[in-house]
């Protein structure tokens, strides 16, 4: 079945330019534009751990592009520039119809990557950028700009997760934790190490962070 993803992808390629390359020491590498023939989350479906899912600069919007999931595996998104300021997911949510950008649900772990992208836009109950509810990923050089949630507007994690490098500016929280929430009732808390908060706001408490 591995070989047959791989295939497909690359029988793709021939006519759009978009897909697969091979020989990566960690394992492969997807390559995903906002205007080629795979969505973010139809990228991470041909995935296997240790395989990257690598963006080109521009703004992904729309289904297949927000909302995803790593379905627990060990792999990593990232931009392909290192830019966050280049590579944006705009999850266009609102009030009315709810997206944020990830979701860690499937006890993912450390080696479960994000990297160098800008978050923007999401708005859902708990966190509208990213929510780790039972995964704990490593989230390096990412920028969470004008997100909206119930518990952590930029970011809400429930465990050891590790942050690194981010930029927190414009979220907003409607209970606490305007940029992150980062849960100790449920044992071991996420690290975090030079990361930036500018002007987010929460209703209740901590418009920059909430523990």
């Amino acid at each position: 079945m591995r070989l047959l993803g791989i295939l497909f992808v690359a029988v793709i390629t021939i006519g759009i330019t978009t897909g697969i390359t091979t020989g990566t020491a960690t394992g492969e590498t997807i390559v995903v534009s906002p205007d080629g023939p795979l969505t973010i989350q139809a990228a991470i479906y041909l995935t296997w751990d240790g395989d990257i899912v690598e963006l080109t600069d521009g703004i992904y919007t729309g289904d297949g592009n927000r909302d995803l999931t790593f379905f627990g595996r060990a792999i990593t998104v990232r931009s392909q520039s290192g830019d966050p300021t280049s590579c944006i997911i705009d999850c266009e949510g609102s009030d009315a119809e709810n997206h944020r950008g990830f979701i860690f649900e499937n006890v993912e772990g450390l080696d479960s990557v994000v990297e160098g992208l800008t978050i923007t836009g999401g708005y859902d109950d708990w966190s509208g950028g990213i929510y780790c509810a039972a995964g704990y990923p490593t989230i390096r050089n990412c920028r969470f700009i004008g997100n909206t949630g119930s518990e952590g507007g930029g970011l809400c994690v429930k465990g050891p997760a590790e942050i690194s490098g981010c930029w927190f500016e414009g979220n907003h929280s409607t209970g606490c934790g305007g940029g992150v929430s980062a849960c100790c009732m449920f044992g071991p808390t996420a690290t975090f190490i030079e990361c930036t908060f500018v002007a987010n706001t929460a209703g209740m408490y901590g418009g920059a962070f909430r523990c």
